[in-house]
């Protein structure tokens, strides 16, 4: 597989993105912006024979409207990013290599973690697969948290 992660910038392209979140998430999107201040958009495109594809996405951000969890399992603030959504539209089992593709990048990028909350009552499988570690659950809702250490 000659799959590729791609950052998207263009207003359009991170509309589509949003759209295609909101379609095949099942929470959607966060109505107003509920995100941090530095926001980044990633999709993951396949090569095919008539062109490429995206197969997935992910919408990342700082830790601003998380920061209380992020202090009370030691989740560097200034040099992580928090999931806040990722999905696949197309069949295959596409997410797991997206984050070690997108691991592998912001590791690059000198960044500490990557980490999200999980769902409760849920395996969260795909955390686990793809290296993340549970550092246990936010007081509040019970959310379990995933960090993937990068360094």
């Amino acid at each position: 597989m000659n799959a590729r992660i791609v950052e998207l910038k263009e207003k359009r392209d991170i509309e589509l993105l949003r759209l295609l979140i909101d379609k095949y998430h099942s929470q959607g999107v966060p109505r107003g912006g509920g995100a941090g201040r530095h926001p980044r958009f990633f999709v993951y495109v396949v090569p095919e024979e008539n062109g490429e594809y995206w197969v997935a996405g992910a919408w990342l951000h700082d830790a601003t409207p998380f920061r209380f969890v992020a202090q009370k399992f030691g989740i560097p603030q200034e040099n992580s990013y928090f999931i806040r959504r990722i999905c696949k539209f197309a069949p295959g089992d596409w997410l797991v290599s997206f984050l070690d593709a997108l691991s592998s990048q912001l590791r690059a990028e000198g960044k500490q973690c990557l980490w999200t909350l999980g769902f409760k009552d849920h395996s969260n499988a795909l955390y686990k697969l793809a290296g993340f570690v549970e550092a246990g659950v936010t007081a509040r809702s019970g959310h379990p948290v995933y960090v993937k250490w990068l360094r």
